[in-house]
């Protein structure tokens, strides 16, 4: 299975280089964000926020086109649009399931006397959350296909897809969900602006490659996606 979604993601980043292309963009103009002042970086760091989530909505559907017969760009933007609101719910979701990773880093770094921690320090603490988050997240590697790509709007019973292919495949989830957490803690590694360019690069580069293997994923376990009746109209905005 693992060569197979390695495969399949290969097939989605060589026929869509946009995706490549945006990730990339994207992720170097955050890049002299850093020298900005602080006010600065709290203004832009919920307009951030929404451009990934939209960024990573689209590259699924982009993506996942090159799989089957699926959306050109304009259509992919148009999922992801119809997306967004249960892409905040599933973003939410995996912030709820970072929490106890989170206290587990805190409880591993050790009691410390309070105020900022030392640049050894703060590497140690965000190289070793890594790990756990991944493990956390890995739960829920495929919840964003499951959003875009079945149009689901019950994050909750999206999840339950995700948990049973997690429970297959929890390999394969661990690589998916290790790729996202590095990109998460590497903002917080204290490298100069060209280290810090160098290392955005790269995981943008990852970056459509982590969302193909999901997608990979996530189309080769249908028979995991138990068959479930369709929310009610009532309960499209519902979790």
């Amino acid at each position: 299975m693992f060569a197979a979604v390695l495969e399949d993601a290969w097939r989605q980043c060589r026929r869509r280089p946009l995706a490549i292309a945006l990730a990339v963009a994207f992720g170097l103009v955050q890049v002299p964000l850093t020298l900005a002042g602080e006010t600065l970086q709290l203004v832009l760091a919920i307009p951030l926020l929404v451009l990934n989530l939209l960024l990573e909505l689209f590259l699924i559907a982009y993506l996942a086109g090159a799989l089957r017969s699926g959306p050109d760009a304009a259509g992919a933007l148009a999922a992801a649009r119809r997306s967004f609101l249960p892409g905040v719910r599933a973003f939410l979701l995996k912030g709820v399931y970072a929490i106890p990773a989170f206290l587990i880093g805190i409880l591993l770094l050790g009691p410390r006397d309070t105020g900022p921690l030392p640049a050894s320090e703060q590497t140690k603490f965000f190289v070793g959350l890594a790990p756990l988050f991944a493990f956390a997240w890995a739960f829920l590697a495929v919840l964003p296909q499951r959003v875009v790509l079945d149009n689901e709007r019950r994050v909750l019973r999206g999840a339950t897809v995700a948990h049973r292919v997690a429970a297959a495949h929890f390999p394969i989830c661990l690589v998916i969900a290790l790729v996202d957490a590095i990109s998460l803690m590497t903002a917080g590694l204290p490298t100069g602006l060209a280290g810090l360019a160098a290392i955005m690069l790269l995981l943008s580069l990852l970056e459509p490659f982590r969302i193909a293997m999901g997608n990979a994923l996530f189309l080769r376990t249908r028979t995991l996606h138990a068959v479930e009746p369709k929310a009610r109209s009532g309960d499209q905005n519902r979790w």
